[in-house]
């Protein structure tokens, strides 16, 4: 095992392709309640950039590492952990940095992954399919054969809020910017793509048959939020 690992490191905030470079760091050691993790996968995250652009009120000290995402395998344990083995694959917590080759993290803090899910899978499941989980089940008791519509449907947790729908057997209306991506979240599970403009009141009543929206999901704000808002029911939601 090499004593050292590489790590992305920012030193101050800026663009990212400026402020960031590589280091060559000592390879960690496990306190008694850490586990010592080897990444196998880590995402670039438009959080991420924003993090090292300084967007964010919360502000890391520095140097730091960026990632808010990654999976990895345990590989080392301190004396005190019973709750992981060393061989499982393991979801990072959200502040640990994740763009590094190995990391030392409190054991109980991370989630062990089902076997058969894949590193890069695993890897960002954190973040965009837990937020779409959520805004499924937190506003609205949806049953099966509800509508929700929501905008920005091309984004990550936009097509995790389509897929977990259709699992779940909900429907979707999905807003988007641009007609290209119609068939591409129609093949993803999305029951109505329809592209933002004016008439976007009407084309939802005829797609839908004119059936009650409960829940509508903006992710835009300004008109577009407004439009959105124009096809709900009465007494829905709009998160």
């Amino acid at each position: 095992m090499s004593k050292n690992i590489l790590a992305a490191v920012y030193e101050r905030h800026g663009n990212p392709a400026d402020v960031s470079h590589v280091e060559s760091r000592p390879w960690p050691t496990p306190a008694a309640d850490e586990a010592i993790v080897k990444m196998r996968a880590a995402p670039i995250n438009p959080a991420d950039l924003n993090q090292i652009e300084g967007k964010y009120p919360i502000r890391p000290e520095f140097p730091a590492t960026p990632g808010f995402e990654g999976a990895g395998v345990v590989i080392d344990l301190g004396a005190k952990v019973t709750n992981v083995a060393t061989g499982a694959l393991v979801i990072l917590p959200h502040n640990v940095g994740t763009w590094r080759d190995a990391v030392a993290v409190k054991a109980d803090e991370l989630v062990v992954v089902p076997a058969g899910i894949e590193p890069v899978h695993a890897a960002m499941l954190k973040i965009n399919p837990m937020t779409a989980w959520r805004l499924l089940h937190d506003y609205v008791q949806l049953q099966k054969g509800d509508w929700l519509i929501q905008n920005a449907a091309n984004s990550a947790a936009g097509r995790a809020v389509i897929q977990i729908a259709h699992e779940l057997e909900y429907k979707t209306v999905n807003v988007v910017r641009r007609a290209e991506l119609i068939e591409e979240l129609r093949t993803e599970g999305g029951d109505i793509v329809l592209v933002d403009e004016e008439n976007l009141r009407d084309e939802v009543k005829a797609g839908t048959s004119g059936a009650p929206i409960r829940l509508g999901l903006n992710a835009v704000g300004g008109d577009s939020a407004l439009r959105l808002a124009n096809c709900l029911a009465p007494g829905s939601t709009m998160v």
